[in-house]
């Protein structure tokens, strides 16, 4: 059996080297990174957030649209989409990224000023978005077990669109710091109301009787609670090693190998890599008695690293799945996500007493949709193997909708932000 690998490696090994596959890697990755260079560049002239330039070239750059151009060979054409999907590692890293950044701006102080207003505001945002897309499923004639995954699916949020806008802006003020709570804390309700739903929906399409308690409710608490806990001794044992170093280097080295080593532990142990590097984040913003001023080091890291994310996201989008009922259904799906999660945040306010600030805009900060829900979606084609068809619906549903929701996300995050006054003037003069 070994030998047989051994002979199975090299042959991919040899295939890799006469292909010059990792050549025309380095070409694409040239590529984006200069044309995210013009898009930046665009994008602060005509004051639009840069994520929405970045998912809108991707769009342009995704496989199918490639796929139309006439004088391309269908050889090029091919390897186009081979190379695209063998950049799923990078959107991996940069989310871990991502979760770092929303985790450091997490503060025990912060929980303790937002007090019930961040809990009120978390559950009822993220059902108010599960129940709003299960009734609007069912309405429109699709099957219980569909509404059901698409609701809970609905419940979650993206946080890399909302950082980026807050970062690109250098956006502070209580309605800031209440989105990055909620966005940072969405994913793991999300997850929750997902593994709980999952085998529901599914003993609903299968027709059986009996949920298996393990699945539904035993899973879903130890994914979480064990990638807390994973993040916070990784965070802890790092936060007391940059505490000694001077070295900038050293620092930055560190820090880098705190959250890719998160990552590859989270994904080792089946974890959530989103909840570990989110909780390593937060131990870095409490356990350190000191400013480790990894701040600057993070921004300047990520600003590539997040270019390819977006531009990657983008060209997820597939055109040749959309037809009316298709559109039917994502239109629905969205109205109705939105709605759950717009109405929600105000009613959570409401509830909490917060500020008119808060009730009205933190909703509009937590519209985009895409990487947990994506990885959602791709579980249920994974689960749904005996109705392929299912899992395709729903996995071409969230690629569309996740790429409007990035769009018209990172506008409706940058309103609520200048209305609530709280977007640093100089960025956006």
């Amino acid at each position: 059996m070994d030998t047989e690998m051994l002979m199975e490696i090299q042959h991919y090994k040899e295939w890799f080297i006469e292909h010059q596959v990792s050549d025309k890697q380095i070409y694409l990755i040239g590529f984006f990174i200069v044309v995210a260079l013009i898009i930046v560049l665009i994008s602060k002239k005509y004051k639009v957030p840069i994520v929405v330039g970045y998912v809108f070239l991707g769009i342009l750059l995704s496989v199918e649209v490639i796929d139309t151009i006439p004088f391309l060979k269908l050889t090029h054409k091919a390897w186009y989409a081979y190379i695209i999907n063998g950049f799923e590692y990078l959107t991996q890293i940069a989310l871990a990224f991502i979760a770092f950044t929303i985790g450091s701006e997490l503060s025990i102080k912060l929980f303790k000023k937002l007090g019930k207003s961040i809990t009120y505001i978390v559950l009822i945002q993220g059902l108010g978005a599960f129940f709003m897309v299960f009734i609007g499923v069912l309405s429109i004639g699709y099957e219980m077990y569909m509404a059901l995954i698409l609701g809970a699916i609905a419940s979650a949020t993206a946080p890399a669109a909302t950082v980026m806008v807050i970062r690109e802006f250098n956006a502070k003020g209580p309605v800031t710091s209440m989105i990055m709570a909620v966005v940072g804390l969405d994913d793991a309700l999300a997850l929750i109301i997902f593994s709980l739903i999952k085998p529901v929906a599914y003993n609903q399409f299968a027709g059986q009787k009996s949920l298996d308690f393990y699945q539904m409710v035993l899973a879903p608490l130890i994914e979480v609670m064990g990638s807390i806990i994973i993040g916070l001794f990784i965070g802890y044992l790092t936060v007391k090693l940059m505490e000694g170093l001077e070295d900038k280097t050293k620092k930055v080295l560190t820090l880098i190998s705190t959250i890719a080593g998160g990552l590859a532990i989270a994904i080792f142990l089946d974890l959530s890599p989103l909840i570990t590097n989110m909780s390593v984040g937060f131990a870095y913003r409490n356990f350190a008695r000191k400013n480790l001023n990894i701040a600057d080091y993070l921004d300047t890291l990520t600003i590539p690293l997040y270019a390819m994310f977006f531009i990657l996201a983008g060209t997820e989008i597939r055109f040749s799945s959309v037809n009316t009922s298709f559109l039917i259904l994502a239109s629905v799906y969205t109205l109705m996500r939105l709605t759950g999660k717009i109405g929600g945040a105000f009613l959570g306010g409401v509830l909490a007493d917060a500020s008119e600030n808060i009730k009205k805009y933190v909703g509009l900060g937590l519209l985009p949709q895409s990487g947990v829900a994506i990885a959602l979606a791709y579980t249920i084609q994974k689960e749904f193997t005996q109705d392929p068809k299912i899992g395709l619906l729903v996995f071409n549903i969230l690629l569309f909708t996740a790429a409007l929701t990035e769009i018209f996300g990172s506008f409706a995050t940058k309103y609520a932000l200048y209305k609530s006054n709280e977007l640093n003037k100089s960025d956006t003069a």
